[in-house]
């Protein structure tokens, strides 16, 4: 069984802290990378944003990492990347759509050439705090 305590304590301001030497990791599970492939959906009932980490890795010399934020409405989902670092070329293009009330976040080969990359991906979710209104 795992000690937590070995890893966390409180924080300031009712926060999580890690201790000194704690980090987070993630190997999966993987995606492969072909168009128009879901990579994340929620409901704008319940979330209106959130913040992404997407790790894609094609072959040893293609790698990439992409950081964005979405945020959402019932009729109208908005993308922006703000952050990437690749080994020479990008490998994904991101969007977001929704209907109605699922959010979707959606990402495509930015060339046929690096169809079939592997991603994953880590999220920050941040709640609805108005319900929404019919």
């Amino acid at each position: 069984m795992i000690d937590f305590a070995k890893y966390f304590s409180a924080g300031l301001k009712s926060t999580l802290r890690l201790l000194n030497g704690t980090n987070f990791s993630y190997k999966g599970p993987w995606v492969l990378v072909y168009p128009d492939t879901v990579v994340d959906s929620w409901y704008v009932g319940d979330f209106s944003s959130a913040e992404y980490t997407l790790s894609v890795d094609l072959d040893t010399n293609d790698k990439e990492i992409v950081k964005c934020i979405v945020v959402a409405g019932p009729s109208v989902a908005s993308v922006n990347v703000f952050g990437r670092s690749n080994l020479g070329q990008n490998l994904i293009d991101v969007t977001a759509t929704v209907n109605n009330s699922k959010v979707t976040l959606i990402v495509s080969p930015s060339t046929p050439g690096v169809n079939g990359s592997k991603l994953i991906f880590s999220a920050t979710y941040y709640h609805t705090i108005n319900p929404l209104v019919p």
